[in-house]
C-alpha cells in the first residue's frame, strides 16, 4: 500500500477552504488505497490562539476520520505581516524538528502552499527520507501579496519569487487549483511538470434537501430572500461591499444578507452594521463545516466576493453553492468569475461596481425562475466537473505517476476541462 504524507499548516478542526479540501482529498485517497498521514500545526486559525484542548508547547498525534494526524507547535499570529512571517517560520522549524521523529517514511510528500516557506520544510523532509515532492499551489505567492499591497518592496518581491521558483524546479510535480496558477508555473518553469487539480465539493453532502430547522433559525426571517456568504472575513474578500449593497437595497423588505465566519475584518463589519443601522444584515459566528450544507440549503442565493484580481484566485465556496443548487452572485473578476459564467450558475459583477451589484440583487429577487435556472445549471456542473471523488481519482493517478518516475495523463478524460 503506497504512503503519502500531506504537509500543510492548516487543517481541521480549523475552518477554511484549504482545510476542507485537504481533509476530503486525504479521505478519498485513503479510499483509493493510500495510507495517508498529515503533518500539520496545532489548530489556531483564524483566531491566532491555540484551540482549547491542545498543549501549545508539545506535539500530538491523533486520528481524524481515516487519517493519521501529527500536530506540531508553532507561534500563532493574530494580525500583522511580520507576525504572520514569524508564525510561518516557527512552523517550518517545528516541522523540520519533529517530522522525522513522529512521522513514518512516506513514498511521496505532498506539500501545500501557501505559506510558500513550507517548501523549505518539504525539501528538508524529502532529503531526509529520499522521497519525491509534489508541490501543491492554491495561491500564487508572492504574486498575491503584491496584488493586495501587503508587500511592496521590489527587492523583497524579487527574492520571494526566486525562492518560489526554486521550490517549483525541485519538485517532481507541481499541482495548482486553477488554470492560471498552472499556466504561470509552466511559463516560468517549463522543465517542471504541472497539472491542474481544482478545488471541488462532495456533491453528496450538498443540496436543497439538507435544509433543517436549526439552519433556518440561524439565518432568521424565512420570509426573506437570503443572500449568504460563509467563509473567512479577511482582506482578500473585502466584504465591506456586501454592506454597501445592503445599504443600497434597504427598500427591499424581502431581502437579507447573512455573513457567516470569522477573520480580521469581522469586527469592522460588525461596527458598520451597528453604526449604519443595517437591519437587513446578519453576522453569524463561524459554523462547523458539517453545518454549512444545511445553511446553504436554507438560503436562496450564494453571495461570493473577491476584492483583488489575483491571478489564479478562485473562491472555493462557489463549488459548494453550485452543489447546493444555489444561484451565485459573484462580485469580482478573474478565473473565479469565468468559472461561474462558464457554468451559467450565476451573475457576475465587478467588485467595485456597487450599482451593478444592486441591480443584480434586484434582478435575482424579482425572478424566482432565474434563480432556479442558475441553481440547476450550477448543480449539473458541480456533479460533472467539481465532484471531489473524481478530483481525488485524478490526483491518485498523478501521485502514482510520480512514484513510477514520471507523470502521464494521456488517457485521462477528466483533464480535458482544464
Amino acid at each position: 500500500m503506497p504512503r503519502v504524507l500531506l504537509l500543510t499548516q492548516y487543517f481541521p478542526p480549523e475552518i477554511g477552504a484549504a482545510q476542507t479540501r485537504l481533509f476530503e482529498l486525504g479521505q478519498e485517497l485513503s479510499t483509493l488505497g493510500w495510507e495517508v498521514e498529515i503533518l500539520t500545526a496545532l489548530p489556531n486559525y483564524p483566531t491566532g490562539r491555540i484551540f482549547e484542548g491542545y498543549d501549545p508547547r508539545n506535539p500530538v498525534k491523533e486520528v481524524l476520520g481515516r487519517l493519521s494526524v501529527v500536530r506540531v507547535p508553532l507561534r500563532p499570529a493574530q494580525s500583522g505581516f511580520v507576525n504572520r512571517l514569524m508564525c510561518y517560520f516557527s512552523f517550518v522549524r517545528s516541522v523540520v524538528r519533529w517530522g522525522p521523529k513522529l512521522c513514518a517514511k512516506p513514498d511521496i510528500l505532498f506539500v501545500e502552499s501557501p505559506p510558500l516557506f513550507l517548501g523549505h520544510a518539504g525539501l528538508s523532509l524529502s532529503k531526509h527520507w529520499g522521497v519525491p515532492i509534489v508541490f501543491n499551489v492554491s495561491d500564487l505567492w508572492p504574486e498575491s501579496a503584491k496584488y493586495m499591497g501587503v508587500v511592496k518592496n521590489r527587492l523583497v518581491l524579487a527574492g520571494a519569487e526566486a525562492l518560489e521558483l526554486s521550490y517549483y524546479r525541485r519538485a517532481a510535480l507541481v499541482t495548482g487549483t486553477s488554470n492560471e496558477i498552472v499556466e504561470s508555473v509552466r511559463c516560468r518553469c517549463p522543465t517542471t511538470d504541472a497539472e491542474v487539480i481544482t478545488n471541488g465539493v462532495d456533491v453528496e453532502r450538498f443540496g436543497p434537501q439538507f435544509a433543517d430547522d436549526e439552519a433556518r433559525f440561524l439565518l432568521g426571517d424565512q420570509d426573506r430572500i437570503t443572500f449568504t456568504y460563509a467563509g473567512v472575513m479577511g482582506m482578500a474578500q473585502g466584504l465591506g461591499v456586501v454592506l454597501d449593497v445592503a445599504a443600497a437595497v434597504r427598500d427591499l423588505d424581502l431581502v437579507q444578507f447573512v455573513l457567516v465566519g470569522d477573520g480580521a475584518d469581522r469586527e469592522s463589519l460588525r461596527c458598520r452594521v451597528e453604526v449604519e443601522n443595517l437591519h437587513n444584515v446578519r453576522l453569524l459566528q463561524a459554523q462547523p463545516k458539517e453545518r454549512i450544507p444545511a445553511l446553504l440549503a436554507a438560503s436562496q442565493v450564494g453571495f461570493h466576493v473577491l476584492k483583488f484580481a489575483i491571478p489564479g484566485a478562485v473562491p472555493s465556496k462557489i463549488y459548494e453553492a453550485m452543489a447546493s443548487g444555489l444561484p451565485i452572485l459573484f462580485a469580482g473578476g478573474g478565473e473565479g468569475a469565468r468559472r461561474v459564467l462558464d457554468a451559467r450558475a450565476g451573475l457576475v459583477v465587478p467588485y467595485e461596481d456597487v450599482r451593478g451589484l444592486e441591480e443584480a440583487v434586484r434582478r435575482l429577487v424579482s425572478s424566482p425562475e432565474l434563480r432556479q435556472e442558475l441553481g440547476r445549471a450550477g448543480r449539473c456542473v458541480a456533479e460533472k466537473l467539481y465532484n471531489r471523488k473524481e478530483i481525488a481519482k485524478r490526483l491518485h493517478r498523478l501521485l502514482l505517476g510520480v512514484m513510477n518516475g514520471g507523470v502521464s495523463l494521456e488517457n485521462d478524460s477528466s483533464s480535458k476541462e482544464e
